[in-house]
């Protein structure tokens, strides 16, 4: 399966898969198996990245590309007793920051949720994890 990039930049990509950007939507469990199946699981990004706590703590350095989109932390992920959420990051516009929501695997993604990835050739420094 071809995969899809929206934004490509030396400190991460945003992923959609071709259902995504030709705008229909997929299931969060298909998501995180075209994931897996294009092993990017090392790729993904979380909460604990360098990067994303960079954005949290200094909400004026959060890319101007990614308001108005939810982006996915597919590494940062939770088991409720309903289920399992992924994290995500979104743009209040009111309080100008960037903020922490949670989705439910089961739903439906659509052309506005990103997954966030470390860009290939510096996915440990972006992501904080040790070489292998």
């Amino acid at each position: 399966m071809a995969k899809e990039r929206v934004m490509k930049t030396n400190q991460y990509e945003l992923y959609l898969t071709p259902e995504q950007r030709s705008g229909g939507s997929i299931k969060g469990f298909d998501l995180e198996q075209r994931l897996e199946d294009e092993k990017l699981i090392e790729r993904y990004m979380s909460l604990e990245s360098p990067l994303v706590k960079g954005w949290l703590a200094d909400s004026p350095t959060y890319p101007e590309e990614f308001k108005g989109k939810t982006v996915f932390l597919w590494k940062s992920q939770r088991t409720t007793g309903s289920g399992v959420i992924v994290a995500y990051l979104y743009w209040d516009g009111d309080g100008d920051r960037v903020i922490v929501g949670w989705y439910w695997l089961g739903d439906w993604w659509g052309g506005y949720s990103p997954v966030l990835l470390a860009p290939k050739a510096e996915q440990n420094s972006a992501t904080g994890q040790a070489s292998s």
